[in-house]
């Protein structure tokens, strides 16, 4: 068997009302740390992002950037270069995904 790395899109989930990365988000950060790593020539978004069906505009802004803040801090402790990354808060979105919890999240692309 061979291993092959994949570069695609890394979502990592958050609980209502939270920017706090649990062990299932680790290890999705820990895989993307180590293809990041691997391809330091490559950029990279890390987007935050909140439901829209719960708190205001300015909650989910500020909350969106946390999650996206604490994305990339965890990345950076892996040791990914931080000149590969680029952070931004989304705010509060519609169904992305089909349903207002899936949009709890940060997407690394």
């Amino acid at each position: 068997m061979k291993e092959v790395e994949v570069a695609g899109p890394r979502a990592i989930f958050f609980k209502i009302g939270s920017a706090r990365i649990d062990d299932y988000g680790m290890v999705n950060i820990q895989l993307a740390a180590k293809i990041l790593k691997a391809n330091p020539d490559k950029k990279y978004k890390v987007a935050g992002y909140a439901d829209k069906a719960t708190g205001s505009a300015s909650w989910n802004q500020k909350l969106s950037e946390k999650r996206a803040q604490g994305v990339y801090d965890a990345l950076i402790k892996e040791g990914v270069s931080k000149d590969q990354l680029e952070l931004v808060g989304f705010g509060g979105t519609a169904n992305m995904f089909g349903k207002n919890y899936l949009n709890r999240v940060v997407i690394l692309e």
